[in-house]
Order: structure tokens, then sequence, then C-alpha cells
């Protein structure tokens, strides 16, 4: 390719500019181990003018062989370094067992449930 003409970068180049980002020093004393980015900082980063699925499957994919991954959650990405998600706090089903059986049965009651994905909204006229 001739010098100056623009292409993209491909996934694996993507996933190399955003761990030059995570690594990047700037007098921290603090190592990295999650943040968060918005997508105009994806697209800045990566070149697009929009983040497919693809590409952010290929990304992480790139991303996971450095022991990274990047996710997106409500209206950001999110990335997180593997061995601190492993010190996380592990759930189990074993948790829910008696609920579960009520769902496979028919019988669990999902609307007495409903609330724990209701946002909060202010319903007064202030």
């Amino acid at each position: 390719m001739s010098k100056g003409r623009f292409r993209f970068p491909d996934p694996q180049e993507c996933a190399i500019l955003l761990l030059l980002l995570a690594t990047a020093q700037e007098n921290r004393t603090k190592e990295i181990t999650r943040f968060r980015l918005s997508e105009l900082t994806l697209k800045r980063l990566w070149h697009r003018s929009r983040i497919t699925v693809d590409l952010l499957e290929e990304v992480q994919e790139w991303l996971a062989r450095a022991g990274w991954t990047i996710f997106h959650a409500a209206g950001v990405y999110a990335m997180v370094r593997a061995d601190v998600v492993e010190k996380w706090v592990r759930l189990s089903s074993k948790r829910l067992a008696d609920e579960l059986k009520q769902v496979g049965n028919g019988t669990f009651e999902f609307e007495k449930h409903a609330h724990l994905i209701a946002r909060d909204q202010d319903d007064s006229d202030d």
C-alpha cells in the first residue's frame, strides 16, 4: 500500500490499539485493570464511523489472547482484565434451586419479581 493512503485497522490492530491505550503511562502509579470507553472513543481509535457486532467479536477474540475482554454495557464499552474477573464473587444457580423447579413446572410467578428489571423512575411533577 502506498504511503499516506487510508485503510481501516483490522481487528487484530484494533485490539493492539486498545491495549496500547490501556497500558499508556501518564504519571500513573497504579496499573489499569478495568476502564470504560465511549463509542466515540472507539470510533476514533479504530477509524470507524460505526462499531459493528462482527468487528467487536473479532476484537474480543484478539483481546482474549492478551487476557482482556471488552463488552458493551449501558451505552458504553468496558474493558476488564480476565485475571481480575477471576477474583470476583462467583454465583451458582443452586441458590435458586426451588425457584428453578417452579420455572420448570410452570408455577413460577415472574410478575412478582418484575421490579428487578424496572429502572427507578421519578414520577413526581417537580
